[in-house]
């Protein structure tokens, strides 16, 4: 007999279910119609109009499924596995979206979500290109349905359900507890985020990251649709804008996830070359690459070959990438990763087809694709860019190669070790390739496409070189930049800013082809702010006369009594309890305002105790507009009692150590009378001395005999929560003893870094990002090339 289970919500799972495979049936359809419009000549467009209605009805039924989930999330129906795995009741709103992506299966419904979205684009704005790009990217959309349709097939299991029942799950069958009806009942909460995910950040860098995963699937569509429809040059003018689309969301999820990074874990910086970071990093690389070129082959009708390739990886890579991280192999090599679940052999079927039929198609067509005709010009803009491509593929070959290793040592039934030091070994292998990338971009503004225009260039050269060389040197020392490898980093970086700044200034009125030089110099200051920022920060929690400092700048901060940092006078002066939060302010008062104790600004580092994580640190910043000051605790101790078991014995003019304190013996009375040693009271009195030896406090502490009764009277210093107790009087000698109770005082254990001139990273991502925004809106514009633009140098 089957249970009948009380308290379930069952109809919005089912429907769930049924949006989704809805979903999955219509884009179906749409395919096959799809691919039947571009076999039909007459009745083609019936076909594709019928086709982008089914298409429409996969988005729809997609949508109604990704409300469905979010009912489920926001009413708590903790009967739903994955709603009990990120959810809870005491989640703030404003994380709630947060629970989609917390998850492998909500993660990958919204970026079906994204990719939909885009498709919708498409669908409008492809034309003539529509029944072949359609069809192709619609496969890329089946596979991120399949992934979330949750069925067994022939006893397999396809994909795991966002509305699969938590009683169905495979860790739970046989479960005592789930066979009795009223179960959930006994479910008062969920699990919760992981807390890491509660900020705001985390609330847009998914959605950015997935938008750039989707819109990485168009320009290979459109390549796969030039070679399935034998069209080599006519596909690269409507991908161009998308490529750049796809550079820009893709950049903007990663450089979120970086800010996302600096402001929320406690490692004290932006990019730290963990394994899923790498993943993500890589399509964009190939993707960068792969822009430069179709710019070639738009431009010069030849380099199809290597566009083709460079166009496929970035689309594999992105597929690897989500391998990478959700099929657990990186479980012990990244704290991003999800853990080892049973869709891995599906995701590594769909990375392997999305590499392999692309390859295919490109191998059997490879005849028939234009071949470059005449002789590469060693000074002309293609040149440099082609180098600038390959340069840029090497570097992303070297951090996958590295990231791969836990794959390698999966197939191949290898032991090798990731670098101990990822941040150190990426940073040296990867600095020759930011130097080069950087010098072909400078040398590539001097010249134009097509054109041997070498007369003038080397004087040109040679002027921007020298400002360069001013730059660096001015950059070096306020930035204390003195290693040989960042100098030329630095100058390479100074180069392109030069050189893009002459560019923009000459042909902003001219040429409508600035967007390139945008984005370099943004790339430029990009590259300068990671070097003032990240290759010198000033560690000011740094006290080397203090035992409470250690050598990485950790310093013990009790409450109430500051300490000097850098320009300021740190104080940790309160604790505020929100939640499972414990926050710490900790005001900063600028030293020139110490008699005033004017507090500058306080900052409120926290702590989140989490059931599954325990201790989660979470750092503060303050931002200025030349430097970050940023803050993170990484141990925190309550107010307590401590009692000193050992008593210590004290003659007059002994000094006995109490915390921070000197605690001086200074007499010892005794009041007897008529010699009756029944009732007598001994008076011990104290001074407390600072560390300078100066007397702070004096107090006393009495011993009394009552009838034979012994009766303490203890001396307090409650400012310093100091407990004094005359013990007794020593069996052996004219000493006393004395026993020292002291309230342990409230403390943190700090690290406080200066960022210098961090804004200038950021500056330079916005300015990039604003070079692709422009590259985009004139790519997309309908107008043709300006007639002189190929004549026009700097």
């Amino acid at each position: 007999m089957t249970n009948q289970y009380i308290g379930e919500h069952l109809l919005p799972g089912i429907l769930g279910k049924a949006w989704i495979g809805l979903s999955l049936l219509s884009l179906l359809v749409s395919i096959y119609l799809f691919v039947r419009a571009t076999w039909a000549s007459k009745a083609g467009k019936k076909k594709e109009r019928w086709a982008g209605r089914f298409f429409i009805l996969h988005f729809a039924a997609l949508l109604a499924a990704i409300g469905t989930l979010y009912y489920v999330i926001a009413n708590h129906y903790f009967e739903y596995a994955y709603v009990w795995q990120y959810s809870s009741k005491g989640m703030p709103a404003k994380f709630m979206i947060s629970c989609f992506w917390a998850g492998q299966e909500g993660s990958f419904l919204i970026w079906a979500f994204f990719t939909g979205m885009l498709g919708m684009f498409l669908l409008f704005l492809s034309k003539s290109w529509k029944s072949w790009v359609l069809p192709v990217y619609s496969v890329a959309q089946l596979f991120l349905l399949v992934m979330v349709l949750g069925i067994h097939v022939f006893g397999l299991k396809i994909g795991e359900s966002p509305f699969a029942l938590l009683r169905e799950m495979a860790v739970y069958a046989g479960d005592d507890f789930f066979r009795q009806p009223g179960y959930l009942s006994q479910i008062l909460d969920g699990r919760g985020l992981n807390p890491l995910l509660e900020n705001y950040w985390m609330v847009i860098h998914p959605p950015a990251l997935f938008l750039g995963y989707a819109a990485v699937f168009v320009p290979a569509s459109y390549a796969v649709a030039s070679l399935w429809r034998k069209s080599y040059h006519a596909w690269i003018r409507p991908a161009l804008p998308w490529t750049a689309f796809a550079l820009l969301t893709l950049g903007v999820g990663i450089l979120l996830g970086g800010r996302w990074a600096y402001e929320s874990l406690a490692f004290g910086g932006f990019w730290a070359w963990d394994p899923v970071e790498n993943a993500s990093l890589i399509p964009w690389l190939f993707l960068a690459a792969a822009f430069h070129l179709l710019l070639i082959v738009y431009k010069r009708r030849h380099s199809y070959r290597t566009a083709y390739l460079l166009v496929f990886f970035s689309c594999f890579f992105v597929l690897y990438a989500t391998y990478l991280t959700r099929s657990g192999v990186l479980g012990q090599t990244s704290v991003h990763s999800f853990g080892e679940n049973s869709q891995s052999a599906l995701l590594l079927i769909f990375t392997l087809l999305f590499l392999f039929i692309p390859l295919g198609l490109w191998w059997f067509r490879n005849k028939h694709i234009p071949r470059k005709k005449g002789k590469d010009i060693l000074f002309s803009r293609e040149f440099w860019m082609l180098l600038g491509s390959i340069i840029l593929m090497l570097s992303a070959f070297q951090i996958i190669t590295t990231t791969s290793i836990p794959v390698f040592n999966r197939i191949f039934g290898l032991n090798l070790a990731p670098p101990l030091n990822a941040i150190d070994f990426y940073n040296h292998w990867q600095l020759p390739f930011a130097v080069l990338t950087l010098l072909t971009i400078a040398v590539s503004q001097y010249f134009w496409y097509g054109q041997k225009a070498l007369r003038g260039a080397g004087k040109k050269l040679l002027r921007a070189g020298c400002f360069a060389i001013l730059c660096t040197a001015f950059v070096a020392f306020i930035g204390k930049i003195n290693r040989f490898d960042y100098l030329l980093l630095l100058f390479s970086a100074s180069l392109v800013l030069c050189t893009s700044l002459v560019y923009i200034k000459k042909y902003v009125r001219y040429v409508p082809n600035v967007a390139s030089a945008i984005t370099h110099l943004g790339f430029a200051l990009f590259v300068i702010g990671i070097l003032l920022a990240f290759t010198g920060p000033q560690v000011i929690s740094q006290d080397k006369q203090s035992r409470s400092s250690d050598h990485d700048g950790n310093v013990v901060l009790y409450k109430g009594k500051p300490k000097t940092m850098g320009n300021y006078r740190v104080t940790f002066s309160d604790t505020r309890t929100q939640g499972s939060y414990e926050y710490y302010q900790i005001d900063f008062v600028k030293k020139s305002d110490s008699l005033s104790g004017k507090v500058a600004f306080s900052l409120w580092p926290s702590t989140n105790f989490n059931n599954q994580m325990g201790k989660v640190n979470h750092p503060d910043t303050k931002h200025f507009l030349t430097k970050d000051i940023y803050t993170y605790i990484s141990f925190s101790q309550q107010a307590g009692n401590e009692s000193l078991d050992v008593v210590r014995e004290m003659n007059v003019k002994d000094t006995l150590a109490a915390g921070d304190y000197g605690l001086v013996l200074d007499s010892v009375q005794a009041d007897l009378k008529n010699n009756d040693f029944e009732n007598v009271t001994l008076t011990a009195k104290f001074s407390l001395l600072d560390a300078g030896r100066r007397i702070i406090a004096q107090t006393q502490a009495e011993y009394r005999i009552r009838d034979g009764r012994i009766a303490y009277v203890d001396a307090r210093l409650d400012s310093l929560g100091i407990e004094l107790r005359f013990a007794g009087v020593s069996e052996t000698s004219a000493a006393i003893r004395v026993a020292v109770s002291q309230k342990a005082e409230e403390y943190i254990v700090l690290k406080t870094v200066v960022f210098p001139f961090i804004n200038l990273l950021w500056a330079g991502a916005v300015v990039m990002f604003l070079g692709l925004v422009y590259s985009i809106y004139r790519r997309s514009r309908k107008t043709p090339e300006a007639k002189n633009e190929s004549k026009l140098t700097v």
